[in-house]
């Protein structure tokens, strides 16, 4: 056997147009020169060289592009004729090992490392692939697993010294374990963190600082975890880590450190509003703080309505009280009366009416809950109104709820009419708000939802752009556009939405799944059969893969030369549920394979 299995090893003359191409991975092109040839003499052949070596290369680029379109199941079928006990290209058989990995195939994933760790004679790997291998293997297997195969393993002392980068893994993999597990709460063995320790006091993996920072949270040594995440934010921004930080400082009582941090980070909390709203809730519940700014205020409200907190939405409402934003109180001590009932919201409800002057709406309040909490309503009649003032107004919530006595306490007439589907109405009465100069950002999100649901793809798109100034609305604002101009087939305007305003994880799982299958219409459309598979394959890792896609990915394989591909697709779809289209796919690859 040559050295270079990809050369050839005596190449016949008549073979040498033949080699061009193979250098090229110009497999088509190979196939329609061996035809030209046989065309011209039947009982032509290429050589065993020339053919053995193409069948190698060809799974070799087949193995190498499944594996960058993350299309697991294309690595397993294209490596189906690998010998693992005996391969010599490992780096192939690593390959299988990600796609074994990532389609949970654990039997098979097992057998793998078997076939590549425990060979014998001269069919055992180099001690750096094994060390490699056996790095592979702390993402799959538990550390105890790993350990008893380095032990049977390390049968040399220089391998012994080499497996100390994957002991680092292990430990990493048994930290990192113990941080995820709320139940656990016996510390590890010191000696073993403490090899972690000092490599993460050089600095060179910002993970092992973030790790320790976690791992000594947990254990209630909040000095300690300061320390790692200040050394991790040193070197990179990375919410995670700031909110390690945060709660580092907290726990030894530096409130104002604290809050810094969550002022610093206040844009990368706001995708968890319940850790940002109990970080920003010291500047609102105690008088003697100085004023927040506006981009606190509103991150602020908008984590309190994004989890329904009736706790923070009382919060929000004395601090306007106390300021003297009675309309801005009334709301939020009305948000907070929805989600929760507590005698001190009806009062800090009731005092606002009040200061407001608004009789009615008092006495209706008082004649509702005077039984329910007798006792509050003599304090509110001798209370004496707030002196207090702030810098910065208190954003009113839109859409408050009616009292239970039917009282009107905010404009809900287009939130009924969009209720109740009538959405024509609806946007007229946004129209007439728009007209005023009252409209809101809820209020165009709703009209965007409306002209949407009547397929009115420009008005919608408008609306939906309209809303997305505000960060309470932005989210929904993005989602909302994104499908308006997906619904138009404008495609790449709705990747390009999503990727300059991020969407929940399920969101947009759901829009670029959407994508992706336009892509592939599109691609097939264009008889671009290669893109077809690539938006297909990109799907797939997103969501499951319905029978029509699955057909078109069959035909994809069909038009692309890969019958044997195409038939197992068609033949796995008529096993389900027959089709005829799926049968006619079967019929047409089955009948050109065999020929």
């Amino acid at each position: 056997m040559p050295a270079d299995v990809y050369s050839p090893a005596a190449r016949q003359l008549d073979e040498s147009a033949l080699w061009t191409l193979y250098e090229k991975n110009d497999f088509i092109g190979i196939e329609a020169e061996i035809g030209r040839r046989r065309s011209e003499n039947p009982e032509w052949l290429p050589s065993e060289d020339f053919s053995g070596k193409l069948a190698r290369r060809k799974q070799r680029v087949e193995m190498m592009a499944a594996t960058a379109r993350k299309d697991w199941m294309g690595v397993i079928e294209a490596a189906k004729t690998l010998d693992v006990a005996i391969e010599a290209e490992v780096d192939l058989v690593w390959m299988l090992l990600d796609a074994y990995a990532e389609t949970g195939a654990k039997d098979a994933l097992t057998k793998v490392y078997r076939g590549l760790l425990f060979r014998e004679g001269d069919k055992r790997l180099p001690d750096q692939q094994i060390l490699t291998t056996l790095q592979k293997s702390t993402r799959d297997f538990s550390s105890e697993d790993v350990r008893k195969a380095m032990g049977v393993l390390a049968v040399s002392p220089m391998l012994q010294a080499n497996l100390q980068p994957v002991e680092l893994d292990l430990t990493r993999k048994d930290i990192a374990d113990f941080n995820a597990d709320e139940k656990r709460q016996t510390p590890l063995a010191e000696d073993e963190v403490g090899k972690l320790r000092a490599v993460a006091d050089k600095g060179a993996r910002l993970e092992d600082l973030s790790l320790l920072g976690w791992y000594d949270l947990k254990l209630k040594a909040p000095q300690n975890s300061e320390r790692w995440f200040k050394a991790a934010l040193a070197n990179r921004r990375d919410e995670e880590n700031a909110k390690g930080l945060y709660l580092s400082l907290a726990a030894q009582n530096k409130q104002d450190e604290a809050y810094a941090i969550a002022e610093d980070y206040i844009e990368e909390f706001s995708d968890d509003p319940e850790f940002l709203m109990n970080a920003l809730s010291l500047r609102f519940s105690k008088p003697d703080q100085p004023d927040a700014d506006v981009k606190t205020v509103t991150a602020y409200s908008n984590a309190i309505l994004a989890t329904s907190n009736a706790d923070h939405a009382e919060i929000l409402a004395w601090y306007a009280y106390n300021s003297r934003q009675y309309d801005a109180s009334k709301a939020w001590f009305l948000k907070s009366l929805d989600w929760e009932s507590a005698p001190v919201r009806v009062k800090g409800l009731a005092l606002s009416l009040m200061r407001l002057g608004e009789k009615a709406d008092y006495a209706a309040l008082e004649d509702e809950y005077r039984d329910i909490y007798p006792d509050i309503w003599a304090e509110i009649k001798i209370a004496t109104p707030p002196k207090g003032r702030r810098s910065v107004a208190v954003e009113t919530p839109v859409a408050v709820s009616t009292s239970a006595k039917g009282s009107a306490t905010g404009g809900n007439g287009y939130l009924a009419h969009f209720k109740a589907k009538r959405f024509s109405a609806c946007i007229k009465d946004i129209s007439n708000l728009e007209a005023r100069g009252a409209v809101s950002a809820d209020a165009m999100l709703i009209k965007g939802w409306c002209h949407l649901e009547l397929n009115r793809i420009a008005d919608a798109r408008n609306a939906f752009e309209a809303a997305l100034g505000n960060s309470r609305t932005q989210q929904d604002a993005a989602y909302g556009a994104a499908l308006t101009l997906l619904r138009g087939r404008l495609t790449d305007d709705a990747e390009a939405m999503i990727a300059m305003y991020p969407l929940s994880e399920k969101r947009e799982r759901e829009v670029r799944a959407e994508i992706y299958w336009q892509r592939a219409r599109s691609a097939f459309d264009h008889k671009q059969y290669q893109r077809v598979l690539d938006a297909l394959n990109a799907r797939a890792s997103l969501v499951a893969e319905p029978a029509d896609l699955s057909q078109l990915r069959g035909w994809a394989y069909y038009h692309l030369g890969n019958r044997s591909q195409a038939q197992a697709v068609f033949t796995r779809l008529n096993m389900h549920l027959y089709d005829p289209a799926a049968a006619r796919g079967l019929a047409v690859s089955s009948a050109v394979s065999t020929r």
